[in-house]
């Protein structure tokens, strides 16, 4: 029963109805503001409708529906787990290093940890506010056309502060159990740090397991900012994903091209969220029905 309420609420409610229901909202508010005729809201409306039904394509310059769906699919979704998990990496590894220097730095006056931990933080809060579109154009500037997934995604996350947004929850809410007692009993054991990553019996992985059950409603809630990111970056380099499609249908004012990438692209945020909200539902299911 509890998996079934689970179904509902997040493939049905936060699925489907968010992506079918956002795309008329944001529809709605992109003709009200080009002064569209009536009859626009209802050839939009009804090319939406034949958009999902798959019944027709998209009468757009060049984009059938299935180009618009393998857009999403294989770059904008794609893109977008990448930089997710080069958020959730470097989270993870900034986050074992400031624990196991604090650890060492309060029980063995071993603080060169701490300095080298306070340097990362400002050089990560120095890239963090360098705007996109330089990390965009150093990437091209070296790469040229051919910018690895891998370089944009890195770029993305670090400059766009989502890494360092990250790592700050993630840090602070670790660094916050270092004194308590379940802690203390912990390093008790003789068990390894953890420096460099929270592998499971380690110090560092014991406090991650403690914070896991926040950090993955965090990382739910940032999935909506990460594939806005991974948007900018596809327009910046003139990918065949969603960003450019958007683009495209705002300069030659193509409403039907317009409708179904902004569904796209709510189906893409969906299905992200849905599955990080799944991995919180299978391993803590209390929790996940208190984040909601």
């Amino acid at each position: 029963m509890r998996f079934l309420r689970f179904l509902v609420r997040e493939l049905l409610l936060h699925g489907i109805v968010f992506a079918v229901v956002g795309t008329f909202v944001l529809s709605f508010l992109y003709l009200v503001s080009t002064g569209s005729a009536p009859a626009d809201y209802m050839e939009a409306g009804k090319s939406f409708l034949l958009f999902i039904s798959g019944h027709a394509n998209s009468a757009t310059v060049g984009f059938t529906s299935g180009q618009i769906i393998k857009a999403g699919a294989i770059q904008t979704f794609v893109l977008s787990m990448i930089s997710l998990a080069f958020v959730i990496l470097i989270a993870l590894v900034c986050a074992s290093y400031a624990v196991s220097s604090k650890y060492m730095a309060v029980h063995f006056a071993k603080k060169a940890g701490e300095k080298i931990e306070k340097i990362w933080s400002f050089l990560a809060s120095i890239l963090a506010a360098v705007p996109l579109f330089i990390g965009f154009w150093v990437a091209y500037a070296t790469f040229r056309n051919g910018v690895p997934f891998i370089i944009i995604a890195l770029v993305t996350v670090i400059l766009g502060g989502l890494s360092w947004d990250a790592t700050n929850f993630l840090k602070t809410d670790m660094l916050s159990q270092v004194g308590q007692t379940h802690a203390i009993v912990f390093s008790t054991l003789g068990r390894n740090m953890g420096k460099f990553f929270p592998l499971p019996g380690t110090y560092s992985g014991y406090l991650f397991q403690s914070s896991l059950p926040r950090f993955i409603p965090y990382l739910a809630g940032k999935v909506p900012a990460i594939i806005g990111s991974v948007t900018i970056a596809e327009i910046a380099y003139s990918f065949p994903g969603l960003g450019s499609n958007l683009i495209d249908a705002l300069i030659a004012t193509n409403t039907d091209l317009l409708v179904d990438s902004v569904f796209v692209l709510l189906c893409i945020n969906a299905v992200v969220s849905f599955l990080v909200k799944t991995i919180l539902f299978l391993i803590y299911p209390r929790v996940y029905e208190k984040a909601i």
